[in-house]
């Protein structure tokens, strides 16, 4: 939902002061293309997969002594003009203490519900070189857009290879339960 602002809001460092106000403090706002954006609540469906991926990540990654500092649907992070926040996302340096995080992430994973149109915020990871993960849950399939690569949709009977975790394959059907 696009929301209006008294004042129009045409920066990143006005989105955040807006974003911090008291009264925002319980709303997602994402800053996407120059417009200010209230992430909705989810399914239940829908909020499990980045859940289940989570536990998967991080136990692989404390298994191998891999760097994980992974966030959820309620962590942001700015990339160039834009804020987002991932349902899911994995960067192998410590999350941010101030709001929002300012370096980003290095996959992230977007779960898309039948009224979303991601083709924005597509663009804006894939510019920026990080890999993205489509999920479709009401499908079953997951895209996946990893940089240099052409896209790649993965099915239940899949294994997604994760490149920039060195060993982990996400076999689809754990993610859809």
């Amino acid at each position: 939902m696009v929301l209006q602002t008294r004042q129009p809001i045409k920066t990143v460092d006005e989105f955040i002061a807006y974003a911090s106000l008291p009264e925002n403090a319980d709303r997602n706002l994402e800053f996407i293309n120059g417009k200010v954006v209230e992430k909705l609540g989810s399914t239940t469906q829908n909020a499990q997969v980045p859940l289940l991926l989570s536990a998967v990540v991080v136990t692989h990654c404390d298994t191998n002594n891999i760097p994980c500092f992974v966030t959820g649907a309620d962590g942001e992070y700015c990339i160039g003009d834009w804020c987002f926040i991932p349902d899911f996302a994995y960067k192998q340096t410590p999350v941010s203490t101030t709001f929002p995080d300012h370096v980003p992430p290095i996959w992230a994973v977007e779960v898309i519900s039948a009224n979303e149109n991601p083709a924005a915020k597509r663009r804006k990871y894939t510019q920026a070189g990080i890999l993205l993960w489509e999920v479709y849950p009401d499908e079953r399939v997951i895209d996946v857009y990893a940089p240099g690569q052409s896209l790649a949709t993965y099915g239940v009977g899949s294994g997604i290879p994760v490149g920039v975790i060195s060993g982990l394959i996400v076999k689809v059907s754990k993610l859809f339960r």
